[in-house]
């Protein structure tokens, strides 16, 4: 085969890879969760493990509004935390969750949360727990199996 020919394989080889990762991509980006009136009860329960914790901290610091918003985009959208656009909706669910927040706050605070996540062990230590703390909820109340 010559080379320009051979380049017909390679193309054929790329469109199947390409293939491969799209479906990957539309798995990984599936979100756990879809009733966003849920968000409202989830920042209750956040807010009950962060009391139970030795040392408590504010819940209404920015860090911890930051590792609450970590969980709720891995629960709804995680794509957003792999630099993906927001469903509509979610950002406005938020914003009830933290009246006293504009929603362009709320905004920049998504952009940081996975660079955060990624830089800090504490951070993600702390978002890794309460993370399990939630989905064990999630598990008892029946939302999720």
């Amino acid at each position: 085969m010559t080379k320009e020919f051979s380049s017909i394989m390679e193309l054929k080889a790329i469109r199947e890879q390409k293939s491969r990762l799209s479906e990957r991509e539309q798995e990984l980006s599936l979100p756990i969760l879809t009733d966003l009136s849920l968000i409202q009860e989830l920042y209750q329960w956040f807010k009950e493990i962060l009391s139970g914790m030795d040392c408590p901290p504010n819940p209404d610091s920015v860090t911890q509004r930051k590792k609450f918003l970590f969980i709720i985009l891995f629960l709804f959208a995680p794509s957003v935390l792999a630099g993906g656009r927001l469903p509509n909706g979610i950002r406005a669910e938020i914003a009830h969750v933290f009246p006293d927040v504009s929603p362009c706050v709320i905004s920049n605070n998504i952009a940081d949360v996975s660079f955060i996540y990624q830089q800090y062990k504490d951070f993600r230590q702390d978002i890794e727990f309460i993370y399990n703390q939630v989905l064990e909820r999630l598990k008892i109340t029946g939302v999720i199996k």
